[in-house]
């Protein structure tokens, strides 16, 4: 879509409010437990500091974990096994992690997951009611004796299941940490510049940066408006 048609059609939906709880979110079923999942997502070498996701990759920039607006699959189709999962399942908690610029894989933050939106039959997006960012990040190799042997380190693909007594750690080590989603939002601003400047876009074919408007204009394209 042309900057100038887009520009238009968000405009058109700007009166629209889809933030949650408002329609189409609807609340995650909770949990009888409180097990949580591991979520990593490729990181951004150009943010040597702040583990940002990878956002100036000309070919593939990455919208997710989206800080900006809390959300997680909403603007993409990664992860859609986990995103189910945290529906079905009721998951409280979805942490993150990723790879740095030596190959290391460092926890960096968490997702309270509580609404979903049903884009299809088998995809859902994910909406958190709070979240936090930590920077540089805990190197999961590091944890494994915080964790009492439990093997965060270990490979994996996609995402993972936590049990209740490891993520009960884990949050508490997150949390006592400085927030600095702020800065995450801030290093996002601009490597999205970067990107601009660079390849003369910022995701492909945007020009701009996700937001709520741009999420009204999506959920009226999917016809859930």
């Amino acid at each position: 879509m042309k900057a100038k048609t887009l520009k238009k059609s968000l405009a058109k939906s700007s009166n629209l409010d889809v933030r949650p709880p408002n329609p189409p979110w609807q609340p995650i079923p909770q949990s009888t437990t409180d097990e949580a999942i591991l979520t990593f997502y490729y990181g951004d070498s150009k943010s040597p500091i702040v583990p940002i996701r990878d956002v100036s990759n000309k070919k593939d920039p990455k919208p997710d974990p989206n800080v900006e607006t809390f959300t997680y699959g909403l603007f993409s189709v990664c992860c859609n096994k986990a995103r189910k999962r945290i529906v079905k399942q009721g998951i409280g908690t979805q942490f993150f992690c990723t790879s740095r610029l030596n190959g290391i894989r460092v926890l960096t933050g968490y997702y309270r997951p509580s609404w979903y939106c049903k884009i299809t039959d088998e995809d859902y997006a994910i909406a958190a009611k709070s979240g936090r960012f930590i920077s540089p990040g805990y190197v999961l190799s590091d944890l494994v004796n915080f964790l009492d042997g439990y093997p965060i380190d270990r490979f994996f693909r996609g995402s993972k299941r936590i049990p209740e007594e490891v993520a009960e750690k884990l949050l508490l080590l997150v949390n006592s940490a400085p927030d600095v989603t702020s800065r995450y939002v801030s290093e996002i601003n601009r490597l999205e510049k970067y990107s601009l400047e660079q390849y003369g876009n910022m995701y492909l074919d945007r020009l701009e940066g996700f937001s709520w408007e741009y999420a009204a204009e999506l959920m009226k394209k999917w016809g859930l408006l």
